[in-house]
């Protein structure tokens, strides 16, 4: 039944989202961060809705460290679909996150995201993962925070996947700060039993400490995958204990 509903309230969305996609339009003309923010706002409210037709009960712990006042490079695990719904839902300031490149086939879905200047990656093409890159750092420059996860899939394990290296580039050319992000229990919604959403308890999303890079030597920013892995493992395995 809750699968049933998320599929109908999708088709509801993109119906009621045509006259919406005018008025960001619109916004954007005058104001490109306002526009986002509107697009934002809109996502947030459908997110944190399927959450809760979902029957996910969830603890957001340590928002109150992600700085308002600039933006910052995400870096999360990734054990769900859900994960981005969860993250959307409460990320503070204006954030594109970065998506594999079949989401640009569901067509509401990926005019919003076009929207929030979302970045879509082909995984098993080179040259588009530098540009992705190139379009992360852009964001940040431009004043949008950056969110991805650099595991590169999604990983129901205990144990994380190892960290792509190539992604701390976007904080190494941009000096941003780095936020590590940890989900817990996110998979028990959907992908545990697929094709059904099941009410699950105990998902969380934690933000971690934020990383100042500015001061790292050439060797640490090298190995900022290891370190944020590292980081992010711990805060997994202190939150799946609870």
């Amino acid at each position: 039944m809750r699968t049933l509903i998320i599929v109908i309230s999708l088709i509801l969305v993109s119906i009621l989202s045509i006259p919406l996609y005018l008025i960001d339009f619109i916004i954007g003309r005058f104001s490109p961060v306002a526009a986002h923010m509107f697009a934002q706002n809109i996502v947030r409210v459908v997110f944190k809705i399927w959450l809760w037709v979902a029957g996910a009960k969830y603890t957001v712990y340590g928002l109150e460290k992600v700085p308002a006042d600039e933006p910052v490079l995400y870096i999360a695990n990734h054990r769900s679909f859900f994960d981005v719904l969860l993250g959307y839902a409460y990320v503070p300031g204006p954030t594109s996150f970065v998506s594999k490149k079949s989401i640009k086939k569901i067509p509401c879905i990926a005019q919003w995201m076009y929207f929030l200047r979302c970045i879509f990656l082909d995984r098993d093409d080179i040259k588009n993962g530098l540009e992705m890159i190139k379009s992360a750092i852009s964001n940040i420059e431009d004043g949008y925070s950056v969110f991805i996860s650099p595991e590169g899939t999604r990983n129901s394990n205990d144990e994380l996947l190892p960290f792509k290296e190539g992604c701390f580039r976007i904080a190494t050319r941009t000096n941003c700060k780095i936020i590590p992000v940890c989900y817990t229990n996110t998979e028990k919604i959907f992908e545990d039993h697929l094709p059904w959403i099941r009410k699950t308890s105990n998902v969380t999303i934690e933000f971690g400490e934020p990383i100042d890079i500015s001061d790292y030597d050439r060797d640490a920013k090298k190995h900022l995958g290891v370190k944020l892995q590292s980081i992010i493992q711990e805060m997994y395995n202190e939150r799946r204990h609870l």
